[in-house]
């Protein structure tokens, strides 16, 4: 596994987990439960969501893909944006949870 993110909040990581996956890369969001358990753990060093992938094949389109998103620039994806099943909450493509009442996008991997 290959750490291609440190977040500052839950969101970014979801969100970037979102980008990657949409882009056919595994990847998964670790230490989460840190930022909410550890009083001032957004400011300390390795105590903030990170976002790793899985294959290290992956890991030079990965990068490209977060830094894309670290520059503010478009990212080129062939996602759709989906409902969730659930709440039918309309929700675009790079994210992998309904931000309304937390169900996974159908497929996603978590």
């Amino acid at each position: 596994m290959i750490k291609v993110l440190d977040a500052q909040h839950h969101a970014e990581a979801h969100y970037v987990q979102g980008l990657l996956q949409a882009q056919g890369i595994d990847a998964e969001v670790r230490g989460q439960a840190l930022l909410t358990t550890v009083e001032g753990a957004a400011i300390i060093p390795g105590m903030r969501p990170a976002v790793w992938i899985l294959r290290t094949e992956q890991c030079a389109r990965a990068q490209e893909i977060v830094a894309r998103y670290q520059r503010g620039q478009p990212q080129d994806s062939s996602a759709t944006a989906w409902e969730c099943p659930r709440c039918h909450e309309p929700l675009d493509a790079p994210f992998t949870h309904c931000w309304q009442c937390g169900t996974a996008r159908p497929g996603s991997a978590g």
